[in-house]
């Protein structure tokens, strides 16, 4: 595979564009000094989905007031003026038009999109600002997905064929802002699923040949275990597709489950906090073997995987593989159980990456 050597994909979360916004402006405004071509992929602002969400159901004046009023705030701490009014009239539209769509979860797909399309709309006006040119682009008319609305599979062929706009785009020395999360379907609109920013990324990273693709959040890359929830956890400088794979479909939250198909084995993934720009774990076809604890929601119980560690525990084991162990547990014992398990595979002892090593690779 030849690589363009001047490709970069970067994908934000929305805890970074929320709380890292300047941050994340600076990290685009470093490669494109460097004369990269950047594509940028956000997703909503933090809060912003679920907001959404209440206001497809509830369809209140003050849900849709509080989201107008979180980007217009956010516009004005950073001096950019967005007029949003063609947005705004267009989603009042949809509310009351539910009845209109072929289904309850095509309607709800439209109202989402609503986040990242103000997202990218905001991010790309603060570039320009700053005299970084920049177009915010809408997935809508790139990403061609299947009907599985809330959950869509991207066809990465026809998206194929969409891409001459980005590739326009970066040839004038443009940085595209693309909408993550979001797609199409016989001219509707869909959603990858939760955390499906990561599957855009990692799609327009395979189809435009990049370097790499850059998944940048408010953590510093995959750990050991849920950084939130165990002690002690370590960071894993590098992992495999592989390893990746397994672990995001076993429940690893860094991770849309997605996201690693279309980059196997032809393009890098690096993982990042957006603040202070700290890369914390590759993935590629290098691994450190350094085993990894997942775990899964199902109603009252829950489904830990230990992937890359023989671990003999007293719970019901539900799958085993040569890759990995999955039992259950009790949602209320899932945090004790994470804890108990992770202190014996590794004991009470930490690591920590180096930074330089990865950013070396960019």
């Amino acid at each position: 595979m030849i690589y363009k050597l001047s490709r970069i994909v970067v994908k934000f979360g929305g805890s970074s564009i929320r709380n890292s916004f300047e941050d994340a402006l600076e990290l685009v405004q470093k490669f494109w000094e460097k004369k990269s071509e950047v594509v940028v992929v956000l997703s909503a602002l933090k809060g912003v989905t679920d907001l959404l969400l209440e206001l497809a159901e509830r369809k209140s004046p003050e849900l849709l007031e509080e989201f107008t009023n979180i980007h217009l705030a956010t516009a004005e701490k950073f001096g950019v003026n967005i007029d949003i009014e063609e947005e705004l009239k267009e989603l009042r539209f949809v509310l009351k038009n539910e009845r209109a769509f072929p289904s309850k979860k095509a309607y709800t797909d439209h109202v989402f999109s609503f986040g990242e399309r103000l997202s990218v709309k905001l991010f790309s006006s603060t570039l320009n600002e700053r005299g970084i040119e920049s177009a915010p682009i809408d997935a809508f008319y790139l990403v061609e997905t299947n009907g599985n609305f809330g959950n869509a599979e991207v066809n990465l062929e026809k998206t194929k064929n969409n891409l001459w706009m980005l590739e326009e785009l970066l040839k004038a020395g443009k940085v595209p802002v693309v909408t993550g999360f979001l797609g199409k379907f016989n001219s509707l609109r869909t959603t990858l699923g939760r955390g499906g920013s990561d599957y855009t990324a990692s799609v327009l990273g395979r189809l435009l040949n990049a370097r790499a693709v850059l998944i940048m959040s408010d953590v510093k890359g995959i750990y050991t275990a849920n950084p939130r929830i165990v002690k002690n956890v370590r960071i894993i400088p590098f992992i495999s597709y592989d390893e990746a794979l397994i672990a995001s479909k076993l429940g690893l939250k860094a991770l849309h489950e997605r996201a690693i198909e279309p980059v196997k084995n032809r393009v890098p993934l690096i993982f990042g906090r957006t603040n202070k720009w700290r890369l914390g774990t590759l993935v590629s076809n290098f691994t450190l073997k350094i085993p990894l604890i997942t775990y899964k929601i199902i109603g009252e119980k829950a489904k830990i995987g230990v992937i890359g560690a023989s671990c003999s525990v007293p719970y019901p084991v539900v799958e085993q593989k040569e890759e990995y162990t999955c039992f259950m547990v009790g949602k209320a014992e899932l945090e004790d159980v994470l804890n108990e398990v992770h202190e014996v595979i590794f004991g009470e002892s930490s690591s920590s990456s180096n930074n330089s090593e990865l950013w070396a690779g960019i």
